[in-house]
């Protein structure tokens, strides 16, 4: 659907990552995605609960993983940032405006910020996971304020296991969430990549340039 509206301010609407990801919203998720990681959620949960694995040991895998995450994501993150700058940097600004004037069906966006809400979310997937991992390396180490809080509250003794299965379960879902979300983000590029061709492909380029060459 085209949108007879399109202000070209609108393309610098969003003013920080908060706003693109709030718009970023409107895209419905991949049910493949949010069906997978609701299960890997389930089976973390029954495991927790079932396991006789000693409280100490637990806590340990937490935050060894938890180190790892951090190193992970942002790895990870740096060469998806990297990617997504080629990208973009190569896109046919043509290509980028004609998706600008489009509404997407089932957002209500641009074409053009819904295919870029999507790479960008992942990419702020990438950043609270890892600002999730930093939280529990710095405040969950032996000793640590999280620790100290607990020991305040010895009378509940079930708060130390709950706090650590939780941890366990939230950080595990966060890793098979960014993996499926990895596998997303690698599709989109290939469907974006294919887009830009098929534009070409079919002349459209040459059309936005013989409209633009002035009569003699």
């Amino acid at each position: 659907m085209v949108n007879t509206d399109f202000d070209p301010k609108d393309l610098t609407k969003e003013k920080s990552l908060w706003d693109v990801y709030i718009e970023s919203r409107k895209i419905p998720s991949s049910r493949f995605n949010d069906l997978t990681t609701l299960a890997v959620a389930t089976l973390l949960i029954l495991n927790a609960y079932l396991t006789k694995t000693p409280i100490n040991e637990l806590l340990e895998l937490v935050r060894k993983s938890s180190d790892t995450g951090l190193s992970v994501s942002l790895s990870t993150l740096g060469f998806l940032v990297s990617g997504f700058t080629i990208f973009a940097t190569i896109s046919q600004p043509a290509l980028s405006i004609k998706m600008s004037e489009i509404r997407h069906p089932e957002s209500g966006l641009s074409t053009l910020k819904h295919n870029y809400f999507i790479f960008l979310r992942v990419l702020i997937y990438y950043i609270a996971f890892a600002f999730f991992c930093l939280l529990i390396i710095m405040f969950g180490h032996q000793g640590g304020l999280v620790a100290l809080a607990v020991s305040y509250f010895d009378c509940i003794p079930l708060l130390k296991p709950v706090l650590v299965k939780m941890s366990y379960i939230l950080l595990f879902t966060g890793y098979f969430y960014l993996l499926i979300q990895l596998k997303s983000f690698i599709f989109n590029i290939y469907h974006a990549v294919m887009t830009a061709l098929r534009w070409k492909a079919e002349g459209y380029d040459e059309e936005e340039g013989n409209q633009n060459t002035p009569s003699p």
